[in-house]
């Protein structure tokens, strides 16, 4: 048996100790969105969800409009798109990129009817569309969307409400009945009168306080739910929007929120966990050879076409500790137990989409440094057979050169901060 190294208290630590329950971390962005400038607000979509995935956030919330910009179908049906737009298309694949989930907004065009739509994606599919139920009296090219839509990010339920809807109280109380933890307040208030200066803009900022966020507080308070706002905010070719993001308790009390009306976006972590059950406890091994190749596993979603690296490990078996399993990961994937497992290199995890279900998985990872070596080809077959698609040992230069999606993203930075002597922190989070 392999000799270990390293702190063995924190090496043979019980798989129950690995399992860490957060809450739903959400990105509010109060952007500015052009109206008919499709191509412009789908870049300013891609900015935030990159800022989403630093901040290691699961969703991002967009406000109404917001990819297509404030439409009137009466004057503009043009700026209208339907759902399976090319526009879409290509957000959807960029959320999925960022492996989000993302609440956006669009003036909807579907079979001669216009709505104003809030829709759901994540992992690269529709999710679900959220049609705007009650409508403000400068809306009337648009038809009532009837349904309530709860959507999903693992164990957590949350609905929208948009603009004109947070005014009334049936829009709140369907959503709430049917099972939200916390409701979307997404807005495109246009404002009367351009903001010419500094003053014209708090005033226009002070109503939307005074009517919007009001809503939202009310709604909080008398439902006892979680409510996060996101706006529009700028100035458009001919209107002006006054930005507000915040989180609101379910006591009314505001949690957090941008100072102004500027542009802007907020991180929120909100306690509603995710995390699905049974949750699972595993082990990873990162393989580090003398040259400061990396030996990486290969796995896929046959529902996505995702495809992503990761190093060899998996599941905490009943009876096992840490060391445990990482030794009889190695033997199936590797077919090696010889190999020195140690020093504790951190922890990662969370909840995933994965072959059309969510799971929820969270790992401690350890180092094992060895000589380059080949897995014999018995090995390789046997681990196909059981869903590694392949099996190789990577550079950190080839691994930011193709591309590769690996799990976390900063498999290649570890990777050199080790070979430079730059430990993590054995208790720290190694990221998405």
């Amino acid at each position: 048996m392999p000799e270990t190294f390293g702190d063995t208290t924190k090496l043979l630590r019980r798989a129950e100790d690995n399992a860490k329950l957060v809450p739903v971390r959400v990105l509010l962005a109060s952007i500015m969105c052009e109206k008919g400038d499709l191509e412009g607000n789908l870049a300013r979509h891609r900015e935030v969800l990159a800022e989403a995935r630093r901040a290691d956030c699961d969703l991002v919330v967009f406000p109404e409009f917001s990819l297509t910009g404030s439409v009137n179908p009466l004057d503009h049906p043009d700026r209208a798109v339907p759902i399976d737009h090319e526009i879409v298309t290509r957000f959807l694949e960029a959320v999925a990129q960022e492996r989000l989930g993302a609440l956006f907004g669009l003036a909807e065009r579907s079979n001669g009817q216009f709505f104003i739509t809030q829709a759901y994606t994540f992992g690269g599919q529709m999710a679900g569309v959220q049609r705007k139920r009650h409508l403000a009296e400068d809306e009337a090219g648009f038809s009532l969307g009837s349904e309530t839509a709860i959507f999903e990010w693992g164990a957590a339920r949350f609905g929208s409400i948009i603009c004109a809807e947070g005014g009334v109280d049936f829009t709140w109380d369907a959503s709430a009945a049917a099972g939200a933890q916390i409701l979307f307040f997404c807005s495109a208030p246009g404002l009367h009168g351009r903001r010419g200066d500094h003053d014209a803009w708090r005033a226009g900022f002070d109503w939307w306080e005074g009517c919007g966020l009001s809503d939202a507080r009310h709604h909080a308070r008398r439902l006892g739910i979680w409510v996060a706002m996101a706006t529009q905010a700028g100035s458009t070719i001919d209107e002006d929007f006054p930005g507000i993001a915040a989180l609101v308790a379910p006591t009314g009390d505001v949690v957090d929120r941008l100072s102004d009306w500027r542009p802007g976006t907020l991180v929120v972590d909100v306690p509603i966990s995710i995390d699905v059950d049974p949750v699972r406890s595993a082990v990873r091994v990162l393989v580090i050879d003398g040259a400061g190749s990396t030996l990486l596993v290969e796995f896929g979603d046959e529902g996505t076409g995702r495809r992503w690296w990761v190093p060899p490990g998996g599941g905490i078996e009943l009876g096992e500790d840490d060391l445990m399993a990482a030794r009889r990961e190695l033997l199936e994937e590797l077919g090696r137990d010889d190999l020195v497992i140690g020093p504790c290199l951190g922890r990662r995890g969370g909840t995933f989409h994965l072959d059309g279900g969510w799971f929820t998985q969270y790992e401690r990872w350890y180092l094992c440094r060895c000589d380059h070596f080949q897995v014999d080809a018995a090995v390789l077959a046997r681990g196909r057979s059981e869903g590694i698609r392949d099996l190789r040992w990577w550079l950190p230069a080839e691994l930011r050169a193709q591309g590769i999606d690996t799990g976390p993203r900063s498999l290649a930075n570890l990777v050199d901060n080790i070979r430079a002597g730059r430990l993590p922190d054995p208790d720290g989070d190694l990221g998405r």
